[in-house]
């Protein structure tokens, strides 16, 4: 079997880090196949500045060629402290560890089940490097494993974590949700989203999916993402799993690394990274091209034929007089300083239907649709967020549309950067898959062995 594509690009076999001059810099935008534990070492001090990660429950899980899930209650506290304090030293000042856990195993039935957070906690307040409690989340999903001895799981805790010496980065503007009301006292741009979160687990058949018995919904980590970090930044998951922290960083414009000991999982984790391309407004470009470009079929097209036809599209993309009307409205609500008249309550309504009713011949609603289809967490917004965020993705990429000679060069970008989407051979690409459905790579013994000794790697260096 081949070696998929955002395989080649995208994973990295723990050998290439050791034997590394700048071990993060090589990891940087890359997914480390190998122990966390060994590869965090290797990382310099107060060089991260966001990590969102959930370690192993220890609750004898069958994770795929990983190693097991099942220690005695004191090796598992002594992984979880050599890995905390790991992440506590790579950590920068500021920055911020979103913590994700459940329950594990106590050592027998008498002893009963632990909460990962009750015993991680003393963990990061210790020294060296301690760290902040700055909040404590609450992760509830429907669905889960009923039981018969038990009330069924329905939560998860995230705890997180700040370390002194600067203020952590939080920007709530980036996450506010539409408000349940219409109340002229409510933030205009919505609500605070508070300290417990909504979100179902990923359904079976989701594009989320992928075979790993864990993945956690993307809207958890676009929401710490888009909060707590900025554009540019490094994000680290250390037990990255389904890849699901990689995929959203890299979407949301920030650094990533992650770091997973199983191949399989690491290859797949590749897989989805190789779906998203880096920022919100060439997912909405991407998608573009799958949908006006490729019709969402699986057919060969010219590139410069198709950057032509994307071109002529843009061409006849007219924003000025949405541009226009959107500021006005806004500029109302606030005409009086307060932002608390009928015009705000007017403007949530209009902008809500159209939204909820827009013709997708307006390409600003066409664009909302295509960047909902990338980033979970727009269904969260009010109307004139939606539209605001739409018109300003929409104008950043007809900018780059302008004409065919400039079109043609952005296309061919944006192709390569989605290596899972698109294959490109003599100047014409194929739309490989417009669901961004990741398959179960089954690695034979000869390619697992190539991805943990680096022969791919290597061979990638020589070329």
């Amino acid at each position: 079997m081949a070696t998929h594509p955002a395989v080649e690009r995208y994973l990295l076999p723990a050998s290439a880090l050791r034997a590394a001059s700048d071990p993060l810099g090589l990891a940087l935008d890359h997914i480390v196949c190998g122990d966390s534990l060994d590869l965090l070492a290797s990382f310099p001090s107060e060089s991260i500045d966001l990590v969102h990660t959930s370690p192993p429950y220890n609750i004898d899980k069958p994770y795929r060629n990983g190693g097991g899930d099942l220690s005695p209650a004191a090796d598992y506290e002594a992984f979880l402290e050599a890995a905390i304090a790991e992440l506590k030293r790579v950590l920068k000042p500021g920055g911020s560890i979103f913590w994700q856990t459940g329950y594990t195993q106590n050592g027998d039935a008498v002893a009963g089940i632990a909460p990962i957070d009750f015993i991680s906690y003393d963990l990061f307040r210790q020294s060296p490097n301690p760290t902040v409690l700055w909040d404590r989340i609450i992760w509830r999903y429907w669905g889960g494993h009923a039981f018969t001895r038990k009330f069924t799981n329905k939560h998860e805790t995230i705890l997180w974590f700040v370390k002194p010496g600067a203020a952590p980065k939080f920007s709530v503007d980036a996450v506010r949700e539409r408000a349940k009301e219409y109340d002229k006292r409510n933030n205009f741009w919505g609500r605070n989203p508070g300290n417990v979160w909504e979100v179902d687990r990923v359904a079976f058949g989701s594009t989320e999916q992928t075979s790993h018995i864990a993945v956690f919904p993307e809207e958890l980590t676009e929401r710490i993402v888009r909060a707590c970090s900025d554009a540019g930044d490094i994000v680290l998951d250390p037990f990255l799993g389904s890849g699901t922290v990689a995929k959203v960083a890299r979407g949301l414009g920030r650094r990533w690394t992650g770091v997973e000991i199983s191949p399989d999982y690491a290859a797949e984790a590749a897989q989805r990274v190789g779906f998203q391309q880096p920022g919100e407004a060439d997912s909405l470009a991407s998608g573009l091209i799958k949908t006006l470009g490729f019709g969402k079929r699986s057919v060969r097209r010219d590139t410069e034929d198709l950057a032509a036809s994307l071109a002529r599209w843009a061409g006849n993309v007219r924003l000025g007089e949405a541009r226009e009307a959107l500021e006005t409205d806004v500029a109302a609500v606030f005409a009086d300083g307060s932002g608390r008249n009928l015009t705000k309550r007017d403007t949530w309504i209009r902008y809500d239907e159209i939204i909820e009713t827009g013709d997708l011949n307006n390409p600003i609603i066409l664009a909302d649709r295509l960047l909902a289809d990338s980033y979970r967490l727009r269904q969260r917004l009010n109307g004139v967020s939606r539209y605001r965020s739409s018109l300003d993705a929409l104008e950043s990429v007809t900018a780059n549309l302008t004409d065919a000679r400039a079109a043609q060069v952005y296309v061919s970008r944006l192709l390569r950067q989605e290596p899972s989407a698109y294959a490109l051979e003599n100047g014409s690409a194929s739309l490989l898959s417009a669901e961004r459905r990741v398959a179960s790579p089954d690695l034979d013994s000869a390619q697992e062995s190539r991805l943990l000794d680096g022969e791919t790697f290597q061979r990638r260096l020589e070329l």
